[in-house]
């Protein structure tokens, strides 16, 4: 963790600013092992260089993870932070908060299993911000809510942009700052979207990408992330659609598909990834070479784009394996029709919205009204800023 980053971040619980009690640091003089704590009591661990702002009902999610953390600064650490019963058996659970732990789980093995950053991804990118040129992100303050692998981040960091905050709340937060370690630019933070830790009007720009759709209350979370954007920035996301309008037989299909999640979300995850394997090579066959086979020639190549799945001609295969295992162990998927999604932007009171289709909705739009000026600049921001002058 960059000690920079204090200056970015609050209590996720109260708002109030965070003091860092260091236990180690690394070659560079980041923050590898210690807490940060708030007036107000609460306390985070930052474990491997990253601080885990979770609320305290979600902090023994940290024990499963970094056992070896806890017992080797048990002495040093504070009460609250270490492990104990109270408040965690299954008994005393709340619905969503039980859907939230096997998300996080979901996830984290997710992200790590399918931890690399492929080539594909950077056309992906731009496929994401179609809205957007490269040159809209230049000296921007930007945060990417469920950064899962990073690889978004990743290409956002070399896009101009100031500053890249990614924040997620499963174990996939370790593998980002893996695979962003040569982005200097970058801060990361476990944290959960419903209490994200930063104060009104932290950044120019905020996207989530394929995260929504997987909360207990997906615009609950769209709405937590408002208050984080200064006027006139854009928030940008990505939600499933619901095939409205789409052939009975499409419909169908995903309604089937829905029906065996059922039984592959409690599936072992190494299971399901075998299983996965199976299913994308199985599309890859039957859907995704016959569409590249359409597309190279002339007569035919408009029908590419009507094969189920041909949308992955595009990618290789190893994307359409990790998309597969992402469908099928989710443990939550909301989808959306298009006129849901316009609803969202119009109770927000965001403006300028433009939505797109594809595989699922790209939906943006501006932040209007008075904002007050964010912090002053970290001494990281400032030295990336004189640096690319």
């Amino acid at each position: 963790m960059k000690k920079s980053l204090l200056q970015l971040i609050v209590c996720p619980l109260c708002g109030g600013a965070l003091r860092c009690e260091i236990f180690m640091e690394d070659a560079r003089g980041s923050v590898e092992s210690g807490f940060i704590a708030c007036a107000c009591g609460t306390s985070y661990p930052v474990i491997v260089g990253i601080p885990r702002l979770l609320p305290p009902e979600l902090q023994s999610m940290l024990w499963e993870m970094h056992p070896q953390f806890f017992a080797s600064y048990s002495e040093r650490l504070p009460a609250a932070l270490l492990p104990h019963d109270k408040g965690d058996s299954k008994h005393d659970e709340t619905a969503e908060l039980a859907a939230k732990r096997q998300t996080a789980r979901s996830f984290g093995y997710e992200w790590q299993a399918f931890s690399e950053m492929l080539p594909d991804y950077e056309e992906n990118f731009r496929w994401y911000f179609e809205r957007f040129s490269p040159e809209n992100f230049a000296g921007l303050r930007v945060l990417d809510a469920g950064c899962g692998t990073g690889r978004h981040t990743f290409h956002m960091a070399r896009s101009g942009a100031k500053c890249v905050v990614a924040m997620d709340f499963s174990q996939a937060i370790e593998v980002a700052a893996r695979n962003n370690r040569e982005n200097l630019n970058t801060h990361f933070i476990q944290a959960d979207i419903y209490h994200p830790p930063f104060p009104p009007n932290s950044f120019d720009f905020i996207y989530s990408l394929g995260v929504l759709h997987h909360l207990p209350d997906p615009e609950k979370g769209f709405r937590a992330l408002l208050p984080l954007l200064r006027a006139d920035g854009f928030l940008n996301i990505y939600l499933y659609w619901n095939l409205e309008g789409e052939a009975a037989w499409r419909r169908a299909a995903l309604k089937a598909v829905t029906g065996v999640r059922r039984v592959t979300t409690r599936m072992p995850h190494a299971l399901l990834k075998k299983l996965s394997w199976l299913v994308a090579a199985g599309f890859q066959v039957a859907f995704v070479l016959p569409a590249k086979g359409l597309e190279k020639i002339s007569a035919t190549n408009k029908l590419a784009d009507r094969v189920p799945l041909g949308h992955y001609r595009k990618y290789s295969f190893r994307v359409l394996y990790t998309d597969q295992f992402d469908r099928f162990s989710a443990p939550i998927e909301n989808r959306y029709s298009r006129a849901e999604v316009a609803a969202w932007f119009e109770r927000a009171g965001l403006k300028d919205v433009v939505i797109l289709g594809g595989a699922g909705w790209r939906a943006s739009g501006r932040r209007v009204g008075q904002t007050e000026s964010m912090e002053a600049e970290t001494d990281d921001e400032k030295l990336a800023a004189k640096a690319s002058r």
